[in-house]
């Protein structure tokens, strides 16, 4: 998938975790709006942060120094794109977090819930995707996919289709509750 397809799914991602997430947690940020806005960003961010592992890749540009040694030493897709990294990294930084305080707190917390699920939204796009991920990387390298879409294909279309049709069932159900 390409960078407007993940920037979709993380988009995606991240309005399904403020609807149906983030209000069963007790954050006591500052205001809703504000909540998903951080959650945006963070599901954003994580929707590329997969792809650091690809020196031609948006977030491999902005990040040279890092891309260029995590491509050099393990390649692209294999760690970074595997759920038990992903899950590691998330913990990690969700940890991090508790050195915070008061509202930063809170809204780290958030920004982070939304890091992890945007990269998540991402491995499920390179599992539509010919190549697909190693799952149980580093106990395997066999790739899993579950369609054989090309990067920059029909995928990518869909998602951009699909993406936006999510969004507005979700926002209309929040409008309008009984439609659905």
């Amino acid at each position: 998938m390409n960078k407007p397809a993940h920037l979709m799914g993380g988009l995606t991602a991240g309005v399904a975790v403020s609807k149906y997430i983030i209000p069963t947690i007790n954050n006591g940020a500052i205001d809703g709006i504000v909540n998903i806005g951080v959650v945006l960003c963070g599901a954003l961010l994580g929707s590329l942060l997969p792809d650091i592992d690809h020196r031609n890749s948006y977030i491999g540009r902005k990040l040279k120094i890092a891309s260029f040694i995590i491509s050099k030493t393990l390649g692209h897709r294999s760690i970074v794109h595997t759920p038990i990294v992903i899950f590691a990294f998330s913990a990690l930084l969700y940890f991090l977090t508790n050195q915070f305080t008061g509202t930063i707190h809170n809204l780290s917390r958030l920004f982070v819930i939304g890091i992890s699920y945007g990269m998540f939204s991402h491995l499920f796009l390179d599992l539509l995707t010919r190549r697909g991920i190693p799952l149980l990387y580093p106990f395997s390298s066999k790739s899993f996919r579950i369609a054989k879409f090309k990067g920059g294909g029909i995928g990518d279309s869909l998602t951009m289709v699909i993406g936006p049709i999510l969004i507005v069932l979700m926002v209309l159900d929040t409008i309008v509750p009984f439609v659905f």
